[in-house]
């Protein structure tokens, strides 16, 4: 009777089935955790996708002919979150790819076999991606990104992951083989190659050196030269080499230069004999749709130039995504009717017929415009038919300051990328490979349009208020009738 009436009791059936709703629920994390445990499986819900390969990836990893070893050198416990879901999305990607994790207070001799050569050695946290022949360090991944600091606090922020973009471009030259040698030509006071684009052909498989032609004579080893803007003209020796080098020596160059007070007679002698000119103008594009966040960069030049399409050069970036380069200070390229027979000259980027150009040597009082539209950047090839056909090759950009490394990270990474394919057309290599850098959340600014605005705002002081308000009259009514 008494157990009865103990099932009858309320308290004691809400209790049990309390009891067993809790033993159910114990029984089923279990299992979720014992099935979680069993797949591994994960899924990457940042909005930038961090922890997850760019298609860009993938594709070249899908086609990869190549063993690739991936060793992350890293104390035990040290290991970085991301680092590591990211090498799994390298291993899942393609059976060419093995990763592995080596300590180096464990396994300091196999360390030591990659460090003969680097100064410092190895730091701890970086990957070495390896072939059967040959190997790269992808330096620790906290050197791999854009850090600025916080304009209140002084702590430095990250606001670019380059882990990936790293890693792809160390198993891609490899898989090129031997890199190819471009030599910066100096000795006039030449731009310098800003130190972050020589990092960046080198993991695009060049390496990259100088040599002062005044001085020497360009090297037997050179698979291409780089000319920069110089600041005075270079002297008839060193033009002579240049084109004893480009006319007898199935010659490689890529050139970038831009406006000056004064004519170079020297330096036009060689772009003479190649049907090339610089203009004596300063070129402004008109068309608002192809300019570019002219106050940021402080010059009312700068403009986004229109594609030319050549299957090489452009048409890879194109696919790549790039949508145009950016030039902050442009010259035009004009085009000679006096020149060698067998020379192809193509346009590769071009002003819009909205465009027009200030003549350097007007009056500033009464300046002279000459109407558009005006090359900017030309590829050409040049044949010598003799007892050997010999092909010179060359491409000319007519704004140095197009290389610079704000300027790049303006226009996300285009104007490298098309120096990359400009020296693989010039090797007569296929084009290589962009891998976009990632940001964090909050490393963009938030652009909202009016009407989310208006949408957020009727939300927030509208919806959600008078929607607490009918829930609140609606639980009160039903508390007051119950």
């Amino acid at each position: 009777m008494k157990f009865l009436t103990l099932l009858k009791d309320k308290r004691f059936r809400y209790g049990t089935m309390s009891t067993v709703m809790m033993i159910v629920a114990i029984v089923i994390f279990m299992l979720v955790n014992l099935v979680a445990d069993e797949f591994n499986q994960s899924w990457d819900l940042t909005a930038e996708q961090l922890y997850t390969l760019t298609p860009q990836s993938e594709r070249f990893l899908e086609t990869l002919e190549m063993d690739i070893t991936l060793t992350y050198v890293t104390r035990t416990g040290g290991e970085t979150h991301r680092v590591v879901q990211l090498l799994a999305q390298y291993d899942a990607a393609s059976p060419r790819i093995t990763v592995e994790q080596r300590d180096p207070t464990i396994n300091p001799a196999f360390v030591l076999r990659f460090a003969t050569d680097i100064e410092g050695g190895i730091p701890d946290g970086s990957i070495i991606v390896q072939s059967p022949y040959d190997f790269r360090v992808v330096f620790n991944p906290r050197d791999m990104g854009t850090w600025q600091r916080h304009p209140q606090t002084g702590q430095p922020v990250r606001v670019t992951y380059e882990e990936e973009s790293s890693i792809t471009q160390a198993i891609h030259s490899l898989t090129l083989g031997e890199p190819s040698i471009i030599y910066h030509v100096t000795g006039s006071g030449e731009i310098p190659l800003p130190p972050a684009l020589v990092s960046y052909l080198e993991s695009e498989n060049f390496i990259i050196r100088t040599v002062d032609a005044i001085l020497h004579d360009i090297p037997e080893t050179a698979d291409g030269i780089f000319i920069t803007m110089p600041n005075r003209d270079w002297g008839t020796v060193k033009a002579d080499r240049i084109l004893d080098y480009l006319d007898n020596r199935e010659g490689r160059a890529f050139v970038t230069l831009g406006i000056t007070a004064e004519r170079f007679p020297q330096l036009d002698r060689v772009l003479q004999a190649y049907g090339l000119r610089l203009g004596d103008y300063i070129v402004i594009e008109r068309d608002t749709d192809r300019t570019f966040m002219r106050a940021l960069l402080g010059e009312p030049t700068a403009m986004m130039p229109t594609w030319a399409l050549h299957e090489e050069i452009t048409l890879p970036l194109v696919l790549q995504g790039f949508n145009s380069l950016l030039f902050a200070r442009p010259t035009g390229i004009e085009t000679l009717d006096m020149r060698r027979d067998n020379t192809n000259i193509e346009t590769l980027f071009t002003t819009t017929r909205d465009s027009d150009a200030l003549l350097v040597a007007s009056d500033m009082d009464d300046p002279d415009f000459i109407d558009g539209p005006f090359d900017l950047a030309v590829a050409v090839t040049q044949t010598f038919m003799a007892a050997t056909t010999r092909t010179t090759r060359m491409v000319v950009v007519a704004d140095w300051l197009f290389m610079h490394e704000d300027i790049n990270t303006l226009i996300g990474g285009g104007n490298w990328a098309f120096i990359s394919t400009s020296l693989n057309w010039l090797q007569e290599q296929p084009s290589g490979i962009w891998v976009p850098v990632r940001r964090p959340a909050g490393a963009a600014p938030v652009m909202l349009s009016d009407a989310q605005v208006v949408t957020m705002t009727g939300v927030v002081m509208g919806v959600l208020p008078i929607g607490l308000f009918v829930a609140g009259i609606f639980v009160w009514f039903r508390r007051r009738h119950s």
